[in-house]
């Protein structure tokens, strides 16, 4: 009896190589998609390297695809490639891919071919296009357990993320201790316990993202780039100062000597912060978004309230105030932000009907971009637009829409 089909499941095949050896060793760009592709594409990475197990993985997804392809009537198989730095920069291709993928099979079972743990980091992002029917790890066998594992080791240290960690993180290690002197041993510390606690409690990639961000924000074409700059040089100038203060300190003892020249870069970083943010209220009026100049105003408030409460919780430790002053100060900046909070709404433009919206993109519920609006009313409280495919005007009334992020949405 011939095995029944099971129409009503869309399944991908799919193999994911997160470190793009298949790229940076072929020159093949991924997603590639189809067996026939596929098979080409294992077969060029075993060509050029005989011992990547990538191509196994993905002979592997073939393999699985030709058995499925005997249950389920739409079966499609790709192979995903991602970046060499296994981070942010590989799971952003990997989900590019993936939705190219299915902008041309809409899967709706996903069956996972992997050669190792490293590529389980991207099931997330798998899980959030499609359900995981399976999941399937292929491990390249060997003769003897001590060669597999001089083998894991050597190809290990080739790889440029375990290098940095292995040989990198010593290295800095050993110049700042040639480099510093006799404070070598607490600063190595102390940078090393930043450095664990940023791996350990996984906030490396928030500040990967935060980089990113920064570094698109900089652009020299923006009024706002005077601003960015000045603020990275006046931090820089800060942990200078620190420095100098910290050599030059009277005090004896570590800590207080630590506290005293760390108290001297409060007024660098609020400075600092106060002109990033400056650039951030720049950008936002040129780039017609003024609907984050109320964030952006707190935000401003909120740096000047911590530079005075750490500053004063720094007298306490240094015996230059007292606990009650203290908490006077932090009541004072719980009472001022409360008034901040009231006087930022005359920046919310969200619920206003305001010249801000003109030349705004219009979209539907489902996402679909309607036109732009030509013009606002704000006696009738109302905006027009021109509609795209009919090019006619339509006049919206609140609540018929809303303002997101930098567009306006239909409710």
């Amino acid at each position: 009896m011939p095995k029944k089909v099971i129409s009503q499941k869309k399944v991908l095949v799919l193999c994911v190589d997160r470190d793009n050896d298949l790229g940076r060793k072929t020159g093949i760009v991924g997603p590639v998609i189809g067996r026939e592709k596929n098979l080409e594409a294992a077969t060029a990475l075993l060509l050029k390297d005989p011992e990547e197990s990538d191509g196994n993985a993905i002979f592997a997804s073939v393999k699985k695809f030709d058995e499925l392809s005997k249950e389920f009537r739409e079966i499609e198989l790709a192979t995903l490639t991602g970046h060499k730095d296994r981070a942010w920069n590989s799971d952003k291709e990997i989900n590019r891919q993936l939705e190219k993928v299915f902008a041309k099979f809409k899967a709706t079972h996903i069956v996972f071919v992997t050669d190792g743990a490293d590529d389980d980091q991207v099931m997330p992002i798998l899980q959030s296009h499609a359900k995981l029917l399976s999941k399937i790890t292929v491990i390249i066998k060997q003769s003897q357990a001590v060669e597999s594992t001089y083998y894991t080791i050597i190809n290990g240290l080739k790889d440029p993320f375990i290098a940095r960690v292995i040989f990198g993180v010593p290295g800095l290690i050993l110049l700042l201790w040639f480099a510093l002197g006799s404070y070598s041993f607490q600063i190595i510390a102390f940078l090393l316990g930043i450095y664990l606690l940023i791996k350990g409690f996984g906030i490396e990639e928030l500040l990967g993202k935060a980089a990113k961000k920064l570094s698109e924000s900089i652009s020299i074409t923006r009024a706002s780039f005077p601003f960015y700059i000045g603020s990275l040089v006046i931090l820089l100038f800060g942990i200078y100062s620190t420095y100098l203060n910290f050599e030059n300190s009277l005090h004896s003892d570590l800590f207080l000597r630590s506290v005293t020249s760390i108290q001297s870069i409060y007024v660098f970083i609020g400075i600092a912060g106060i002109a990033f943010l400056i650039g951030k209220i720049t950008d936002s009026v040129q780039l017609n978004q003024a609907f984050n100049l109320k964030k952006y105003f707190l935000s401003m408030v909120s740096v000047l309230l911590a530079w005075f409460i750490v500053d004063l919780a720094t007298q306490v430790i240094l015996e230059q105030s007292n606990l009650l002053g203290f908490i006077i100060g932090v009541l004072a900046c719980f009472i001022i932000f409360l008034i901040a909070i009231k006087l930022s709404d005359t920046f919310e433009v969200r619920n206003k009907i305001t010249s801000l919206l003109l030349d705004l993109p219009v979209y539907s519920h489902d996402g679909t971009k309607l036109g732009l609006v030509k013009s606002i009313n704000k006696k009738t409280n109302s905006l027009t637009y021109i509609e795209f495919t009919k090019n006619k005007e339509i006049e919206l009334k609140k609540p018929e829409f809303e303002l997101m992020g930098n567009s306006i949405q239909l409710i």
